[in-house]
């Protein structure tokens, strides 16, 4: 664990994190289902840094 980061085997490398969050699970079931059907489900975490690259450029954040 790094600056309170809890890092995967091999990550560190590639700059990512494993983290948990706490989701209403109908909400969480709803959004899997759309992210499967529209770009896989391989892809989940995908969509989810860029949900979160989007709320940061729109509330005046900045992102590399």
């Amino acid at each position: 664990m790094l600056n309170g980061l809890q890092y995967t085997e091999g990550e560190r490398d590639v700059g990512k994190i494993k983290t948990t969050i706490n989701v209403d699970e109908e909400l969480w079931k709803n959004f899997n289902v759309i992210v499967i059907q529209k770009v896989g489900g391989r892809q989940l975490s995908n969509v989810i840094e860029t949900l979160i690259k989007d709320y940061i450029k729109k509330n005046g954040g900045m992102h590399k």
